[in-house]
């Protein structure tokens, strides 16, 4: 994963956009809504923020392929496929804010090592 996977995501998402006609509108049908929904992403590249993270080489490929194998088997399984890293980055930090007890046991535990 490079610092610029989100720019080659972000200029996907402006040739799409830029592809639809103009005066083209969405049908108010809950079942394309809800289609709708599942095919764009959660939220606007504008409204992301680049961060570094420093987890260890090892943690990291780990991590890549956890979300490339894992997280995305699931995701599919929801009809989703065209996920951004911002957006898979965004639910990781979200899940893990749920669970600060287990983050300060993990961080225990790495320095016991």
């Amino acid at each position: 994963m490079t610092g610029f996977d989100d720019l080659n995501e972000a200029g996907k998402e402006q040739a799409a956009a830029d592809e639809q006609e103009p005066g083209e509108e969405e049908t108010p049908d809950s079942a394309e809504s809800a289609d709708k929904g599942r095919q764009e992403p959660a939220f606007p590249f504008d409204e992301s923020v680049q961060a570094q993270i420093y987890p260890r080489q090892s943690t990291h490929e780990a991590f890549e392929d956890f979300l490339d194998i894992d997280v995305k088997r699931h995701l599919r399984d929801r009809d989703i496929r065209n996920e951004t890293g911002r957006e898979l980055h965004e639910a990781v930090l979200q899940v893990a804010m749920d669970h600060p007890e287990e983050i300060a046991e993990a961080l225990a535990a790495n320095r016991r090592e």
